[in-house]
């Protein structure tokens, strides 16, 4: 917090809120954010807090802000901060008492990031009340923040400048459309019901949506609570996301041991005649060199490459894709290595390695064996092998970070002119010809961007830089 005397201002007013007076009005509001969670899920408070760890730290904040802002008695003449600033506001400093007044006034809405600048100050735009954009001054925020992030929170001004209050919370794009549908709807039913009571008293109804979401929002907050929550217990006590590759199939770490019973060298030349076999390049200069008789042969690598992958962004929505791609964007179906006994087939599914295996029977017909098959799933594959990675196979960050910009410059490359399910089955370019097609394109856009900001902002890399999209579907990036 960038206000003076801020958090040290938070700290004395939830110890005068602990007060034995203010215990009843704590208690009803807390029922109101968790019990309906807790019926659902028959769980206490305290047992959600140990499912959740150090990050239920933000829901109680979230939820104790409420109980700052919330106005009890038959008035709204009782509030917790107005009574600590009465009795109490003389040992504060001046920008932490207008901070805690403002914190008393304020309420919870939706927002959506628009631009980050890293260690100063974040740009949102209110998603349920619209108007200009906000500039957050915001530290430590705007350092984790990411383009297109969606945030449920508070926004006070002390001093003519704008802040988030202490407590936010990360909504996924499902939680936040969810909650902008619900407020939406109750802003529609406030409507309906003031229609009615305006042609009972025959005079005119003159009231904007928006006043009627700015009127309905204060409300909200338990209802942004309970949404939010419910995502994050069904994540925490539900099945495990079904993880799938993108041909539908159940990961399982498979194998299939085809030995040889004939030339070596006469499977190799078969196999680099194949334009789904691949020779890795790496391969040249492992090569026995010539003279070296008696030396070993090495062993010899291929990548089983599937030319029909589906763009970015196609995958079911109730499972979780996962594959690997090499620099044209394509499926890597499965890795070949002959060595001199043996050609080995390992693949992510028990149907590649069996479709892997036919397809090897065919081609090296009267060079191999029966094959040998055994599968294992990724959980019992790590207990056996673990999950670092061999010697040598690490890359430096920005080779890395070159190579799999390069996977997704193919990628959306490709995926511009391929049907997406997210756009009712058009491609990119043909969506945006229709108003309709281009706020989904903007949707599509929006959750891409902001996917991969988090993978570059988890493996330390710079972003990929999408700009170049916009512009090729002639769309005006969002400021």
């Amino acid at each position: 917090m960038q206000i003076p005397g801020a958090e040290k201002a938070i700290q004395n007013i939830m110890k005068w809120s602990a007060r034995e007076d203010w215990d009843a009005y704590r208690e009803d509001l807390f029922s109101e954010h968790f019990d309906v969670a807790c019926e659902d899920f028959d769980l206490t408070v305290d047992e959600i807090a140990n499912l959740m760890g150090p990050s239920f730290n933000s829901l109680f904040g979230f939820v104790f802000e409420d109980f700052l802002a919330a106005r009890f008695g038959e008035e709204g003449e009782i509030n917790v901060v107005d009574d600590y600033l009465k009795r109490r506001g003389w040992r504060e400093k001046v920008p932490a008492k207008r901070y805690l007044a403002a914190l008393g006034e304020s309420f919870a809405s939706i927002f959506e990031v628009i631009e980050v600048d890293p260690g100063h100050s974040m740009t949102v735009v209110d998603l349920v009340l619209g108007g200009e954009p906000i500039v957050i001054n915001e530290k430590r925020g705007s350092e984790m923040a990411v383009r297109w992030d969606r945030l449920a929170g508070r926004v006070v001004e002390v001093n003519r400048k704008s802040y988030f209050s202490g407590a936010m919370l990360l909504c996924p794009r499902a939680v936040a459309d969810e909650l902008l549908s619900s407020i939406a709807a109750g802003a529609k039913k406030l409507r309906t019901e003031l229609e009615t009571a305006a042609q009972e008293t025959g005079e005119p109804l003159d009231v904007t949506d928006e006043a009627l979401c700015a009127f309905i929002l204060p409300q909200c907050t338990p209802l942004i609570t309970h949404t939010w929550l419910v995502n994050v217990l069904d994540r925490l006590l539900g099945p495990g996301p079904d993880v799938r590759n993108r041909d539908g199939d159940e990961l399982l770490v498979s194998q299939v041991r085809l030995p040889l019973t004939g030339d070596m060298a006469a499977v190799a030349a078969r196999l680099e005649y194949r334009p789904e076999f691949v020779r890795d390049a790496a391969d040249d200069s492992n090569e026995a060199d010539e003279g070296d008789e008696g030396d070993e042969a090495d062993d010899f690598y291929w990548s089983w490459l599937d030319d029909t992958t589906p763009p970015l962004g196609s995958e079911q929505e109730d499972s979780l894709a996962l594959d690997t791609t090499d620099e044209g964007g394509r499926t890597i179906l499965g890795s070949l290595t002959l060595g001199e006994d043996a050609l080995v087939l390992a693949t992510n599914s028990k149907e590649r390695a069996e479709t892997g295996s036919a397809l090897l029977a065919t081609i090296l017909q009267g060079l191999v064996g029966q094959p040998l098959s055994s599968y294992q799933t990724p959980e019992r594959f790590i207990e056996e092998h673990g999950d670092e990675l061999p010697p040598g196979t690490e890359l430096p960050g920005d080779v890395a970070a070159a190579a799999v910009h390069e996977a997704i410059d193919a990628h959306y490359r490709q995926a511009l002119d391929q049907p997406i399910p997210m756009l009712d089955g058009k491609t990119p370019r043909q969506a945006v010809k229709t108003p309709a097609g281009r706020e989904q394109v903007l949707y599509w856009l929006k959750q891409l961007e902001n996917t991969e900001g988090h993978r570059a902002a988890q493996q330390g890399q710079q972003p990929y830089d999408t700009e170049w999209i916009w512009r090729e579907l002639e769309l005006d990036t969002p400021q």
